[in-house]
């Protein structure tokens, strides 16, 4: 004998109709409560998964200390602290394991960079730290070679018509 057990169902009009109009052609009623019934179990059954929390992790919380920041980067312990609840609040997870990884991101900065890394993740709300972006263009030197400024004494100006009227007359004269 199997291990089924038998169920003898009565249904309302409407929900045999219903019944009929979704079960397809294929299937008989008993398939498709079946059917029916196996779908709900798998909803119920991912609703119910425990999530894991490791309550011995000290990075698990919203909040960090100091102690726990390694101590090549203890320059950026305050912004690290003040960053870790940001990370938690968008749904980022906080694990030793993660923290352990953020920090070897970190390190893979130029330490000119961490700084300002971890103050655009704060203040734009990111859960993870990121390289900055050089720009494509690079900026124009101050003092460029082609900028020049124009000075009325670098140019030899044209004579003016006084000039030349002067000069005509003193030629005249020296003429006679």
């Amino acid at each position: 004998m199997s291990d089924k057990i038998k169920v003898a169902v009565y249904l309302d009009p409407e929900l045999n109709d219903f019944l009929e109009k979704h079960k397809g052609e294929e299937l008989k009623k008993s398939q498709y409560i079946r059917t029916i019934l196996r779908k709900e179990m798998r909803i119920k059954q991912k609703k119910a998964k425990p999530t894991v929390i490791a309550v011995n992790d000290p990075f698990s919380s919203h909040t960090i200390t100091a102690d726990l920041i390694p101590d090549d980067l203890k320059n950026y312990s305050e912004l690290l602290i003040e960053w870790w609840p940001v990370r938690k609040k968008k749904g980022g997870v906080c694990s030793t394991k993660v923290a352990n990884r953020l920090f070897d991101t970190l390190r893979s900065f130029p330490s000119q960079d961490r700084k300002e890394a971890l103050e655009k993740a704060i203040s734009n709300g990111w859960k993870d730290i990121f390289p900055l972006k050089k720009g494509y263009k690079a900026e124009e030197p101050k003092n460029h070679p082609n900028q020049k400024v124009f000075k009325a004494s670098d140019v030899d100006l044209p004579p003016t018509l006084a000039e030349l009227n002067e000069n005509n007359a003193n030629k005249f004269m020296e003429d006679f």
